[in-house]
């Protein structure tokens, strides 16, 4: 897991997340190992943000996850999209908060690590992002293009052949949660981007999307199962 640095009240915490469940979760703070549990909400429905009451807290602002030889700003932590402060064509400065993350019931601010102009928004509101992927892209005078890799040195010997490309049949969980519902089933003919299930994770409902294409051959999960990062959830078939 990736080790986030904060500062609090002048102080600073080394902070991972060591497990993550719907019903808690577990967070190393320099070294000690504290368990979050998530209190129950009295109803079973599931809070929409754009009708929340009460404020999330807000965690420390973020600044990491950017490339600056490609201007590509990327998500730090895994969570949802709370809300976009800017648009394409936007001028920022550096500092200035670009978008609201949520995560374990906090926000976080992204702000932007340079001066320069929104070129595109690669994400929108209530979208569920993992760490590393692509939110905004930046271009202005401190987007400095990457140098240019050094040609390899050229081997003595030939190189070994290379293993053909195997095509991706299973399609596994992004995130822990809950599944809340199933929209697919055995001999279906799936498409990219069609909608797979809905996961409730963080409180959350959140639609899962496919990233396969092919004939349903087998549904690993169902209605009301508790699933993992990184367990398949949907097998196809060309």
């Amino acid at each position: 897991m990736k080790t986030y640095k904060l500062k609090i009240n002048g102080e600073i915490y080394e902070a991972k997340v060591v497990e993550y469940t719907d019903e808690y979760a577990k967070v190393n703070v320099n070294g000690t190992d504290y368990k979050i549990t998530f209190q129950e909400d009295d109803t079973r429905q599931v809070p929409k943000l754009a009708s929340q009451e009460k404020a999330v807290p807000m965690a420390p602002t973020l600044t990491s996850g950017f490339e600056a030889g490609t201007g590509e700003l990327r998500a730090p932590i895994p969570g949802v999209i709370h809300d976009i402060k800017v648009k394409e064509g936007d001028k920022v400065t550096k500092g200035q908060t670009l978008l609201l993350l949520e995560a374990m019931k906090m926000e976080t601010e992204i702000a932007s690590p340079v001066d320069g102009v929104i070129k595109e928004i690669k994400i929108k509101e209530r979208e569920l992002v993992q760490e590393g992927d692509l939110m905004i892209l930046i271009k202005g005078d401190q987007v400095k293009p990457a140098p240019a890799p050094k040609p390899a040195a050229k081997p003595a010997a030939a190189p070994a052949p290379t293993a053909p490309t195997v095509t991706e049949t299973v399609m596994y969980a992004p995130l822990p949660g809950l599944v809340v519902d199933v929209f697919v089933e055995v001999g279906q003919q799936l498409n990219i981007d069609d909608r797979v299930l809905v996961l409730e994770a963080m409180k959350m409902e959140s639609d899962i999307y496919s990233t396969l294409k092919g004939r349903v051959k087998k549904v690993y999960v169902k209605k009301g199962d508790s699933i993992q990062e990184g367990e398949p959830l949907v097998e196809v078939e060309g």
